[in-house]
C-alpha cells in the first residue's frame, strides 16, 4: 500500500472516530420495578439473568403484551424518533410471533387458562451509526454500535403466575453482522435473544433440533 493510501485511510478513521465518538457498550441497568418477582433471577453469562420454572413445558399457547418503554429520552435531543421506537417495539412483537409460530407454537390475542402471557419491556436503547459500521477500520473500534436492554417475563394468563423471566442487555458485535440503521443493532440482538429463548422453550417440551 502506497504511503498516500495508507496517510487516506487513517484520515478517514481518525474522522470516523471524531464524528461518532467512541460508543460504549450498553450495560446492565437498574431494575425498574416492571417484572412481578426479579428475586428467582440468576446470572447466566455476563449479559443476562434468567429464571425458568419447572413450569414451561405446561405453556404452548402464548399471548403477547404491547412492549413497555421503560426509559425516557432526553426532550432536548433525543436519540429517536417516536416512530423509530415504535419500529423496535413492533419489531419484538413481530419476531417473537414468528419465531413462536415457526416453532409450533400457537399465538393468540386472549387471554384463557393454559395460555402464557409475554410482558417485555425496554429499558435502554442506544443508536446505531450505520456509517461507522460500512468499514472494517471503524467497525473493529465499536464506535458506530448500538444496543438495547430489556426486561421480559412469561406468566400465566389467567392467575399471573410468573413462569420464566428475564433480564438483558448488550451491544451489537465488532466481528458479526452489525446494523446500518439507527435501531439496526437493537434488531439484530433482539432476533437473536428471540431465537435463544425459543431454544430454551423446545428443550423444556422436550424436542430436539432436526
Amino acid at each position: 500500500m502506497r504511503h498516500q493510501e495508507r496517510l487516506s485511510i487513517a484520515t478517514l478513521l481518525l474522522a470516523m472516530l471524531v464524528i461518532t465518538g467512541c460508543a460504549t457498550p450498553v450495560k446492565e441497568q437498574g431494575y425498574s420495578g416492571f417484572l412481578g418477582d426479579y428475586s428467582r433471577l440468576k446470572p447466566v453469562g455476563d449479559d443476562q439473568y434468567l429464571f425458568q420454572s419447572d413450569r414451561v413445558s405446561d405453556y404452548s399457547t402464548f399471548m403477547i403484551d404491547p412492549v413497555a418503554l421503560l426509559f425516557t429520552q432526553d426532550p432536548e435531543n433525543p436519540q429517536f424518533t417516536e416512530e423509530e421506537m415504535e419500529s423496535i417495539t413492533d419489531h419484538i412483537i413481530g419476531e417473537m410471533t414468528t419465531d413462536l409460530t415457526a416453532a409450533g407454537y400457537s399465538v393468540v390475542n386472549r387471554a384463557a387458562p393454559g395460555v402464557g402471557r409475554f410482558r417485555i419491556g425496554i429499558t435502554k436503547v442506544d443508536a446505531t451509526n450505520g456509517a461507522a459500521n460500512v468499514l472494517i477500520y471503524t467497525k473493529v473500534t465499536g464506535a458506530g454500535l448500538g444496543g438495547i436492554a430489556t426486561e421480559a417475563e412469561m406468566v400465566d394468563a389467567i392467575t399471573g403466575e410468573q413462569i420464566a423471566a428475564g433480564v438483558r442487555w448488550g451491544s451489537g458485535s465488532r466481528v458479526l453482522r452489525a446494523g446500518f440503521t439507527k435501531t439496526g443493532d437493537a434488531k439484530i440482538l433482539i432476533n437473536r435473544w428471540v431465537k435463544g429463548f425459543i431454544e430454551r422453550l423446545d428443550e423444556a417440551h422436550g424436542k430436539t433440533a432436526g
